[in-house]
C-alpha cells in the first residue's frame, strides 16, 4: 500500500513541480522585460526632463538678453523729455562720438539716467531671476511628479511579477519536498513489498 500511495503521491507531486518550475521560468522572463521597460522608460522620461529643463533655461536666458538689449533705449526715452527728440536723435546718430557732441549738463544727465535706469533693470532682472527660480522648482516638482505617474504601472508590473516570483519559489520548494517524501515512500514500500529470504 504505501508503495502505491508513494508511486501515486511522487507522480503527482513531479508533475506540479515541473508546472511550477514553468511558471517559473515564464514569470522569470516576464520580470526581466518588465525590469527592462522601467529601465528604458525611466531613461526616456530623465531626457525628455533634461530637455526640457534646457528650454526653459534658455527662454530665461533670452529673456534676461532681452531685458539687457532694452537697457539703451530706455536710457534714451528718459532723456528725450530733458534734451527734446531732436536733440536725442542728434547724439544717437553720432554713435560713438555722442560724448564729444554733448554738453556737459548733457553728459551728466546721460550718466545720471544710465545709473538709474541701470538700478532698476538690475532690480528687475533680480526680481524676474527670483520668480524664475520659483517657477523651474514648481516646474521641476511637477516634472518629477508626472515621472512617477507615468513609471508607476511599470514599477506595479515589476512589483507584482517579483512577489509571484517569490510565491512560486515558496511553492517550488514545497513540491520538491513533496516529491522526495513521497519518493522516499515509495522506496520504504518497495522494501516492504520484496520477498524476505531467510537463508534457510
Amino acid at each position: 500500500m504505501g508503495f502505491l500511495l508513494g508511486a501515486l503521491g511522487k507522480q503527482m507531486a513531479g508533475k506540479r513541480l515541473r508546472q511550477l518550475q514553468a511558471r517559473m521560468m515564464s514569470v522569470q522572463s516576464q520580470l526581466r522585460r518588465a525590469t527592462r521597460d522601467l529601465e528604458t522608460q525611466e531613461k526616456q522620461l530623465n531626457q525628455e526632463m533634461k530637455y526640457a529643463k534646457i528650454q526653459q533655461q534658455s527662454s530665461v536666458f533670452s529673456y534676461m538678453q532681452g531685458m539687457s538689449g532694452r537697457l539703451p533705449g530706455a536710457i534714451w526715452e528718459g532723456l528725450e523729455s530733458t534734451f527734446g527728440t531732436e536733440r536725442i536723435a542728434e547724439l544717437k546718430a553720432a554713435g560713438g562720438n555722442m560724448f564729444d557732441l554733448m554738453t556737459t549738463t548733457e553728459a551728466n544727465a546721460y550718466n545720471q539716467m544710465q545709473q538709474q535706469i541701470s538700478m532698476q533693470f538690475q532690480y528687475q532682472q533680480q526680481a524676474m531671476q527670483a520668480n524664475m527660480q520659483q517657477q523651474m522648482a514648481m516646474y521641476e516638482n511637477n516634472m518629477e511628479a508626472y515621472k512617477e505617474m507615468m513609471l508607476q504601472p511599470y514599477k506595479d508590473r515589476e512589483e507584482e511579477l517579483q512577489t509571484e516570483k517569490d510565491s512560486l519559489e515558496t511553492q517550488i520548494q514545497l513540491a520538491n519536498q513533496d516529491y522526495e517524501a513521497c519518493k522516499e515512500m515509495e522506496k520504504a514500500g518497495a522494501k516492504q513489498m520484496a520477498p524476505q529470504y531467510t537463508g534457510q
